[in-house]
């Protein structure tokens, strides 16, 4: 009935949170497979694969606004499968929700800060930007400027399972190189190949 990767994801996932498992199960086993290998379930219309679409794209946009503050790792593991399985909807659907933030020390992670690992990890791009601000000391270990003085859209410590925004105005250069990107064409081009050596509860960092 379902493909070894369905299964092996079913044996490891707990049922923890019956609404949004059964949302991403759908969206993994329904969606976000097909997408991968069209040959299993042909759409035999337009209007079927609009459908399909506009369902992949609901789960999709509801699986970016879960994630926010501390997401339990079998949440992100699903999340993962559908972002990977669809690389070019996410960047799309991400892009235009994306904003600058409060600056400081946060639990887990800003909505808006998981959305930039998103498009991290789906490009293998990170960009940097300097700020105007002066930074703490302990707000400079967190963001660690390079050589140019340039800084991360957020510093994190996944041990601790906490993050450090940067300042806005670094914030919104960074998105300005992202929205740069993706208008150049950047989503078109080929994606990197996904490190599968990597474990995937933390497939952010």
């Amino acid at each position: 009935m379902f493909s070894p990767l369905a299964r092996a994801v079913l044996a490891s996932v707990p049922v923890r949170f019956p609404s949004l498992h059964s949302c991403a199960l759908v969206a993994l086993f329904s969606f976000a497979i097909p997408a991968v290998s069209a040959a299993s379930t042909p759409a035999d219309s337009l209007e079927a694969e609009y459908a399909l679409l506009e369902r992949t794209d609901s789960l999709i946009v509801a699986s970016l606004d879960r994630m926010r503050g501390v997401v339990p790792g079998s949440d992100t593991t699903i999340a993962w499968a559908l972002f990977q399985a669809h690389p070019r909807r996410t960047i799309t659907l991400v892009m235009p929700t994306l904003r600058s933030v409060p600056r400081g020390l946060a639990l887990g992670a800003p909505n808006m800060v998981w959305r930039v690992r998103v498009l991290q990890r789906l490009t293998g791009l990170q960009f940097r930007a300097r700020t105007r601000a002066k930074l703490g000391a302990e707000e400079r270990s967190w963001l660690a400027p390079d050589s140019t003085g340039a800084i991360p859209f957020a510093g994190e410590n996944a041990p601790r399972g906490m993050t450090w925004v940067a300042p806005r105005d670094a914030q919104r250069d960074i998105l300005a190189q992202w929205q740069a990107w993706f208008e150049g064409g950047g989503a078109s081009r080929p994606l990197p190949a996904v490190d599968r050596t990597r474990a995937p509860k933390g497939w952010w960092h």
